[in-house]
């Protein structure tokens, strides 16, 4: 691995610690073996972090830091397209299509780290105390703005249970495919996940998130557009 001096230790560290626990456990990942990758002394985790558990805290911290444009962007394209649509189910079936080709189009990309999407999700299945950091600060935030446009579709309360577990679904139908390129890639024989094929996900996505939510009959429409 080469170590660039100019990036700042405690970015190291982070980087080099995100990348090895989202592969492994917290206690099977030594803080000797973080430094090594690091290319820092042992002292420098204690000295920027206090701890191997303040350094896991912080990758958190950053990685909520870092999808900060992500919850900020949509958030601004679902208030400005909402308020353009009303009642059009039409110009709400484009709104999610776009949602749906953004959000692969952003975590498919080659520069969107995968060991981010690792950690977070061995996080999930196995919650310590920086769950609520990612749940608070990133996932709560997305879902309930994507809740917001399934509740306009459906006609239901955000609150409702049904517009809840829709938007789960939707959101982790997406997300499954940079989790598990390998499989996706072996099921349908492709050598490589590309722009071609991330448009061959896109179009089979939006066209069951559109049966999903009852628009189905405007599938023709929105690929034409």
């Amino acid at each position: 691995m080469t170590i660039d001096p100019q990036i700042p230790a405690s970015d190291r560290l982070i980087d080099a610690a995100g990348k090895l626990f989202a592969d492994r456990s917290f206690d099977a990942v030594s803080t000797r073996e973080i430094a090594k990758v690091a290319g820092v002394n042992l002292s420098a985790i204690s000295y920027h972090f206090d701890s191997k558990e303040g350094l896991y805290r912080a990758i958190f911290e950053k990685i909520v830091r870092d999808l900060k444009p992500v919850r900020v962007n949509f958030g601004h394209f679902l208030q400005t397209e909402m308020n353009k649509a009303g009642n059009d189910r039409r110009v709400l079936a484009k709104i999610l299509a776009r949602f749906i080709a953004s959000l692969l189009d952003s975590i498919m990309a080659p520069e969107n780290p995968r060991w981010r999407m690792r950690l977070i999700v061995r996080e999930i299945q196995k919650p310590t105390d920086c769950f609520h950091i990612v749940l608070d600060g990133h996932i709560n935030v997305m879902h309930d703005l994507v809740g917001i446009l399934i509740a306009k579709i459906l006609g239901e309360p955000v609150s409702s249970e049904h517009v809840r577990l829709t938007t789960q679904s939707l959101l982790m139908l997406c997300l499954q495919y940079a989790l598990n390129e390998e499989l996706v890639k072996a099921r349908l024989g492709w050598r490589d996940i590309g722009p071609r094929e991330i448009d061959k996900i896109r179009k089979s996505l939006t066209e069951m998130a559109l049966r999903a939510v009852g628009l189905g009959e405007y599938i023709g429409i929105v690929e034409e557009e």
